[in-house]
């Protein structure tokens, strides 16, 4: 399940990102992340964009 972790300022998660075992936690589990108001996503997947036949 993905869920939302949030920090007040970016150094306050560039402190808790940079412990390794918090880093990995994130990718596996595709957490979600929201610092000073904008949500962060971690993933490995590559961006994949979905397009609908009626767009074209």
């Amino acid at each position: 399940m993905k869920y939302i972790k949030y920090f007040e300022t970016l150094e306050e998660y560039e402190s808790w990102i940079n412990i390794e075992e918090n880093a990995k936690e994130v990718y596996r589990t595709e957490e979600k992340i929201c610092v000073d108001c904008v949500i962060l996503s971690h993933t490995y997947k590559d961006y994949e964009e979905e397009v609908n036949e009626n767009d074209l």
